[in-house]
């Protein structure tokens, strides 16, 4: 059989940092084969892709020992768009990638460079659009898409250009459950129709349904194991990644103590921080939501589920005033939100967009961290020392020379921290995240989300993810929003039991989400997965997957 990719005995040290990112790997793709990469945060896992599409060395500098074939032809000395011809690459930011003005125009842009005639070029485009579901949006700019549409976009692009291989880092970041499973399964299809495919992916339960013919599992840039995925489920580091219910309750007796939950602030006042009222929200003459009457608490976590485009980041961007309200009134403190200053707002809400790019500028991360509490008048003893504990708090820290790294030499997950970093640099009161744990692996994401929500000056933390697992584990009230309304608002435990508002949102029941409907009362806080864990025997999962099942 035909070998599309062959790593023999890889390895990558960035000129940049002058400190090895990968290796020694071996790697082989054939046609058929759906590989999964996973590992924690830095492990080295989107080096891998770079190495394979050529990105390292065009895009980034890096020393390479070791072999690369791609097409059964060496790697070395091939332009980009040569391995494009085999290897069709989706990026971990799809913003990245992005470079027409509008859906059909970025779709078309690839097949244009390859020279194809119009007729098929238009031909392409209404394919893949039909088939990743982008039809309805080839008109829109892409300067207005959601992050997930962007993905679903950016994919669209990715099989126009008919490539033999597809590489893809971290599917789930930007999708909501019922985009990521249409995106994976269109990825299953293309492996099943004689392709190959390369997913990176920290939250492994989601990718079992595809059926990964194999499990590559990263740390430190080595790999720790390389086999069948029920392989992987026996030995897979628990608390690492994420993975499914069922495996922690047969592995439960070597599951890790249960983080110690973050204290809490002081008890609601009467008075919310941010309240919508009758509020229509948009872009332009384009209404997002309409109708929203929603009040949320000063010292409440509150987490936004919805699919891509119902218009959760619209509703948060309303409170730092990056769109005014077309109708209705925005308040924060109680105030109407047009009479509070920039400043004012600026130390209320710490934002962190979902897209690191949109917040990292500066030369050095030392100037990143210094740039906001300068603006606020500090001295320089104040912003080092500041500086220190938010790298701290978000895990940082552990990087050598951090503080004059150019931002983007990081990992896109460690750009992702250190945006929040900037946020809490600035002392909010509450932090609004956008996708915060896009990007992370378990426990990054468990330590990240307990110093967050622990940090000194922040009473209340609003986040908008897709991840329904975090929601479930870290909100103490859950607002659901789909087609331009806020459709559900409640606690965790009674929303996971709310089946018509899953399936109405396109919401993913998980297997901890079936855990909590199978096992536990209607009434009461929910525990920790790992206490849930703990209290069932191992014949009692909810709902097992095949790959589960083969686990002793």
């Amino acid at each position: 059989m035909t070998t599309l990719i062959e790593v023999r005995d890889a390895g990558v040290r960035y000129l940049s940092t002058g400190l090895p990112a990968l290796g020694p790997v071996s790697l082989t793709v054939r046609p058929g084969d759906l590989t999964l990469v996973s590992g924690p945060s830095g492990c080295g896992k989107s080096t891998l892709l770079r190495l394979i599409n050529g990105l390292i060395p065009h895009s980034y500098r890096a020393e390479i020992t070791g072999e690369v074939l791609i097409g059964g032809r060496p790697a070395a000395g091939r332009s980009i768009r040569d391995l494009s011809a085999v290897v069709g690459t989706l990026l971990q930011d799809p913003r990245t990638q992005i470079v027409g003005t509008t859906v059909a125009s970025e779709i078309a842009f690839g097949p244009e460079n390859l020279g194809l005639p119009r007729a098929e070029i238009r031909r392409r485009i209404d394919e893949v659009a039909a088939r990743v579901g982008v039809t309805h949006l080839l008109d829109r700019p892409t300067a207005g898409l959601s992050g997930g549409e962007l993905q679903m976009v950016a994919f669209a692009g990715v099989l126009a250009m008919r490539p033999q291989v597809v590489i893809v880092d971290e599917p789930l970041a930007n999708l909501d459950p019922a985009a990521g499973l249409r995106l994976m399964g269109e990825i299953r299809r293309f492996v099943d129709e004689g392709g190959a495919a390369v997913v990176v992916e920290h939250r492994v339960e989601e990718i079992l349904d595809s059926g990964p013919t194999e499990v590559l599992y990263l740390d430190d840039g080595v790999a720790r194991y390389q086999g069948p995925v029920d392989g992987f489920l026996r030995v897979a580091p628990i608390g690492q990644v994420k993975l499914p219910f069922g495996t922690l309750v047969s592995r439960a007796a070597e599951l890790p103590p249960t983080p110690a939950p973050p204290p809490r602030a002081a008890a609601p006042g009467p008075e919310p921080r941010l309240e919508y009222r009758a509020a229509s929200l948009g872009y332009g003459t384009r209404t997002v939501l309409s109708g929203v009457d929603l009040a949320l608490g000063a010292t409440e976590r509150v987490a936004v589920l919805g699919p891509n485009g119902a218009g959760k980041s619209t509703l948060l961007r309303a409170a730092v005033l990056l769109i005014a309200a077309q109708r209705g009134e925005v308040l924060v403190d109680g105030s109407p939100i047009a009479e509070r200053s920039v400043l004012s707002l600026a130390t209320t809400f710490g934002y962190v967009f979902q897209h690191p790019g949109q917040a990292l500028f500066s030369p050095t991360v030392r100037q990143e961290l210094a740039f906001g509490p300068r603006n606020l008048g500090w001295d320089a003893e104040r912003i080092a020392e500041e500086s220190s504990q938010v790298l701290r708090a978000m895990l940082l820290d552990r990087e050598k020379d951090i503080l004059d790294r150019p931002p983007r030499t990081l990992s896109f997950g460690q750009q992702r921290r250190l945006t929040v970093a900037l946020a809490l640099a600035m002392r909010p009161r509450t932090l609004v995240l956008d996708e915060p744990t896009a990007g992370q692996d378990l426990r990054t994401t468990t330590e990240f989300m307990g110093h967050a929500l622990a940090a000194g000056s922040v009473e209340s933390v609003y986040f908008i993810t897709h991840d329904v697992d975090l929601a479930l584990t870290y909100a103490d009230r859950v607002v659901v929003v789909d087609d331009g309304r806020v459709v559900a608002d409640g606690t965790p435990a009674a929303l996971a039991r709310a089946k018509d508002v899953w399936a109405g949102a396109g919401l993913r029941a998980t297997s901890l989400v079936r855990a909590i409907r199978d096992h536990l009362p209607e009434a009461g806080t929910l525990p920790h997965p790992f206490d849930l864990a703990r209290g069932l025997p191992p014949h009692k999962r909810s709902n097992p997957s095949p790959q589960e099942g083969t686990i002793p």
